[in-house]
């Protein structure tokens, strides 16, 4: 049974679907399949109180438990509290199902306030794109 509450997250994606994409309030996914079930997302703008819970909506439709994702946030120009909240749910999922995923920052916008709430120690952060795939190659 899906949850109607937007602030929990589920997994829905079926197996071989496509990621879909996203544009709204003022946030940006692009996706794209990377080798195996690698589910990359270039996640560009604002994740603020607004575009939070479409970042949320868009992790719970394009991951499943098989899955691996890599958010991918280097063009992320501000991250606010409400989008480290659904980072940390995203963290904490992992964990349970055993998802595996992995973050690309680099910029400090990203960094700091990952840093600053000590979730940077939890999420498994990467420099690049490249490392951040060949991570999750071979997770199970």
């Amino acid at each position: 049974m899906r949850s109607t509450d937007p602030n929990i997250l589920t997994s829905q994606s079926t197996p071989g679907a496509q990621p879909q994409s996203l544009d709204s309030h003022g946030m940006r996914i692009d996706a794209e399949q990377r080798s195996g079930d690698v589910v990359l997302a270039h996640v560009s703008g604002e994740v603020d109180l607004l575009s939070a819970p479409e970042l949320r909506q868009w992790v719970e439709q394009n991951t499943s438990a098989s899955g691996r994702l890599v958010l991918d946030l280097d063009g992320v120009g501000f991250l606010g509290s409400a989008g480290l909240s659904v980072l940390a749910e995203l963290s904490e999922k992992a964990a349970q199902d055993k998802l595996a995923w992995a973050i690309v920052a680099t910029k400090r916008v990203v960094l700091r306030p990952l840093e600053a709430t000590g979730l940077v120690s939890q999420m498994p952060v990467y420099e690049n794109v490249a490392d951040a795939v060949n991570s999750l190659s071979g997770a199970k």
